[in-house]
């Protein structure tokens, strides 16, 4: 097989590997490893999370070994960790610059057009050059006055992550107007070749054929600048028949160049254009000055802005100046120039804005650059030494890197400090009074945030990430947010620990990055003290939990009530204690979680935590359910219904569909679902609604809806993995699984099929829940094998199958354990 070009792919093909070894369960590879390496043997859980898809990093010495133990040979498992070792260094979540407009560039095609000419047609034209040497403007050229799709993927920052081709198609089709977008590689470039078909895509500043190749589809044409070559490029993109053709875009001739500077000293910018005669008169020095700028249009550019705005600067001071700079050292002769000629306020505004982004908010810059810094700002924009577009400033990447370096080598780090406090403070009052703006200039948000973090401004860091969420979450910007609080959490004074917590816990169980999650809360922990790192443990818990690493999640939620407990925060220690309760009750430890239950539900209500007392009390009703004292759940429930002013709580409304279920009213159920999916749409609960969506399915089946039924069990079963939840996973595979021997029952021809196909989801959901611990989940699926072999006529594993379902609901104390 090819080798994995993602973590997904990784993943997913080790569950091929584990396929054709005959599906052995997440416990006897655990038990295999532990033999090949004398004894020790990995967690259950920790095997299943390399196949779980989803990953941002796996351990590379444990996919060697489950390798091995499916029965792969020394270099092949060493090939596969090396492969992991590989994709554990790339990150996603690196926010790309994508627009869907004309590229705007008058002028772009002069002294280009021999070169246009013989540009050939092709699905993808890859532009390759030197740094300056035009790709951007000829790539506008090709276009002209069209809409098209730009992506700005920067690979040639070092410095910078390189972007996960996912995330990247995410912000083109968000850029298309496409609203319901997958998360999936294949969906992706699906949609997009759909909704793309006829568009032109530039592609600005590509380094990897790899990842560009993941961006490419049949049906759109693309353009791409790149430094480098792509060598492979072709073999990336062979199996699509595409054309790709490949420009190299040289450094302009001589006349060329003349004619370029000529048109833009007398066209562009907003001085009277010079009379003709003066341009004949330095005819000659101005092709000494080309000569010096080696044909590169950005010397160009610099130089028709110098040219403009400084009277005194003849065209022969300027040519004598740069015949003596060092040829390789073009650009940045014309870089000083130009920056040594501004005011103090003009040359402090660049120095500002280069410590942010190449692309930000121009108000939140004139908020910070004080009183003078609008009219510098257009007085930079006259030299070209920036750029204003849309009410944003754009620094063009060579006099960003040149304005950045000299900025942080030639000014004091107080006065650096004192302006990045000034652009936070400008961003936190903008977010205030518009509610949608982080999620509309989350560049500068971001922008601001690093440049804060990078001056010591931790308590500016945090109050950004803290104010910017409730915006970005709402715009479902989960990677955003997340990179925000990361930064927050670098801190070494941190104000706001607990705040913190809470918004990497909340990005992370969206994202599904919860290992990345956990590395940043332990960050955050080993600077928290009391009060604030017992909140600490208790959200370390919560994302353990969602990982299904349940024991793990018990002991930090017994450090977060001991640690609460010292600190006298009873408000913490009640609400640790019913995430401690949680997690007993679905490791089926049903007496010591109903203990834990009415010790947090009394802290509660003892400190008036009525956000506890809510939540403690629509948990609780999961635990009564699951040991058959459903009075006492629906009770409970239509209590709390009773006395909330919260008009929606989808979660109670949902666990009270599930009692009627579990009576055998399937009428009443699918009244309260019905309930439940209305309120549902004001606060979207993963976890909730993927329940409401396998009970609608269970529902179905039983109604004789068998394709309906299927389909959104399938459905679920596909999210649930996507989202990293081991526990909905299970839940819906079982589920799956009893649907299929309900269909296999009634459709005698399709039978065989069917009854293959619970078994491979019954069996799938036995592994997880056996290597999570979810003991009930265990006892469902040898239920659903049971009833597998009862149709295949297999008497004996039939009834031993049963007998060892209901001896574990039997042990459990679970309302089952007499069926």
């Amino acid at each position: 097989m090819p080798a994995p070009r993602t973590l997904d792919e990784l993943c997913s093909g080790l569950g091929r590997m584990r396929a054709d070894a005959g599906s052995p369960s997440y416990a006897e590879i655990a038990r295999r490893i532990g033999r090949l390496r004398g004894g020790a043997e990995p967690a259950k859980v920790t095997v299943y999370d390399c196949f779980r898809p989803g990953r941002r990093r796996v351990d590379d010495r444990l996919v060697g070994d489950i390798v091995r133990a499916l029965g792969g040979e020394e270099t092949e498992s060493e090939r596969w960790s090396e492969t992991a070792r590989v994709l554990n260094g790339e990150r996603s979540g690196v926010h790309i610059e994508v627009t869907h407009a004309p590229r705007n560039a008058p002028g772009a095609e002069i002294g280009r057009e021999a070169l246009l000419a013989s540009v050939p047609a092709a699905d993808v034209l890859v532009l390759t050059g030197l740094p300056g040497a035009g790709k951007s403007t000829f790539a506008s050229a090709l276009v002209g006055r069209d809409s098209v799709l730009t992506v700005q993927l920067r690979e040639s920052e070092s410095d910078r992550p390189r972007a996960d081709p996912i995330d990247v198609l995410r912000r083109m089709l968000g850029a298309l107007g496409v609203r319901s977008l997958p998360y999936e590689l294949p969906r992706l470039r699906e949609t997009l070749q759909v909704t793309a078909r006829g568009t032109t895509v530039i592609v600005e500043d590509a380094g990897d054929a790899r990842r560009l190749a993941a961006l490419i589809v049949p049906g759109v044409r693309y353009v791409v600048t790149s430094r480098v070559d792509l060598a492979d490029l072709e073999q990336r993109v062979r199996p699509q028949t595409l054309t790709i053709a490949r420009v190299i875009v040289p450094p302009m001739t001589d006349t060329d160049a003349q004619r370029l500077l000529a048109h833009l000293i007398t066209v562009e910018g907003t001085a009277a254009p010079l009379p003709h005669s003066e341009i004949d008169v330095g005819a000659d020095a101005l092709r000494r000055i080309v000569a010096v700028g080696g044909g590169l249009p950005l010397d160009l550019v610099m130089l028709a802005g110098i040219v403009r705005e400084h009277e005194g600067w003849s065209f022969q001071d300027l040519a004598s100046r740069f015949e003596h700079e060092p040829r390789d050292a073009r650009i940045r002769p014309v870089l000083e120039a130009a920056t040594r000629s501004l005011s103090q306020s003009e040359a402090d505004l660049l120095a500002d804005a280069a410590l942010l982004d190449r692309d930000i908010d121009a108000e939140v810059l004139l908020a910070a650059g004080g009183p003078s810094a609008e009219a510098d700002l257009h007085r930079l924009h006259g030299r070209h030494l920036v750029e204003l577009r849309d009410g944003h400033l754009l620094i063009h990447a060579t006099v960003f890197a040149f304005a950045a370096e000299r900025s942080r080598s030639l000014r004091p780090s107080s006065e650096r400090r004192a302006f990045v406090l000034r652009a936070a403070a400008a961003v936190v009052a903008r977010i205030r009074s518009d509610p949608d703006y982080a999620a509309r200039e989350v560049v500068t948000v971001l922008a601001v945030a690093a440049a804060a973090r990078e001056h010591a401004a931790d308590s500016a860091v945090e109050q950004l990430a803290i104010e910017a969420h409730p915006g970005l979450s709402r715009w479902s910007m989960w990677n955003e947010s997340l990179r925000l609080h990361d930064l927050a959490a670098r801190g070494v004074g941190l104000d706001l620990v607990p705040e913190i917590a809470l918004g990497v816990a909340h990005c992370a169980e969206k994202l599904g990055r919860l290992d990345e999650a956990l590395i940043t809360l332990h960050r955050v922990r080993r600077i928290a003290t009391g009060a604030s790192l017992a909140r600490t443990w208790n959200q370390i818990g919560n994302v353990q939990r969602w990982m299904s690493h349940l024991e793990e999640a018990l002991r930090s939620y017994e450090l977060a009530i001991g640690h609460a407990r010292a600190a006298g925060a009873r408000i913490v220690e009640g609400r640790a204690t019913g995430n401690h309760a949680d997690t007993l009750r679905i490791l089926a430890r049903y007496p010591e979680a109903r203990d834990r239950y009415a010790v947090a539900l009394t802290m509660a209500g003892e400190e008036g935590d009525d956000l506890n007392v809510a939540v403690v009390r629509g948990n609780r009703p999961l635990l009564l359910l699951a040991i058959g004292q459903l009075d006492d759940a629906a009770a409970e429930l239509q209590g709390l219904l009773d006395e909330s002013s919260v008009d929606s709580l989808p979660f109670v409304r949902r666990t009270l569909a599930l009692v009627a279920e579990a009576t055998g009213d399937d009428v009443l159920a699918r009244e309260l679902c019905a309930t439940a999916r209305q309120t549902l749409r004001t606060a979207g609960e993963f976890a909730t609604s993927a329940d409401l969506d396998l009970l609608e399915a269970r529902l179905d089946g039983r109604a004789g809806d068998l394709v309906r039924a299927r389909t959104t069990a399938e459905r679920t079963l596909r999210e649930a993995e996507r989202a990293g939840s081991p526990l909905i996973a299970t839940e819906a595979a079982n589920s799956l699984a009893e649907i299929l021997v309900r269909a296999a029952t009634i459709d005698a021809t399709a039978a065989h099929q069917l009854v293959d196909d619970a078994e491979r989801h019954a069996e799938e959901a036995r592994s997880i829940a056996e290597a999570t611990g979810d003991r009930a989940e265990v006892a469902r699926s040898d239920a659903v094998l049971s009833s597998i072999a009862a149709l295949r006529g297999d008497d004996g594993s039939a009834e031993a199958l049963a007998a060892a379902s209901a001896q574990l609901y039997a042990e459990i104390g679970h309302r089952l354990r007499s069926g």
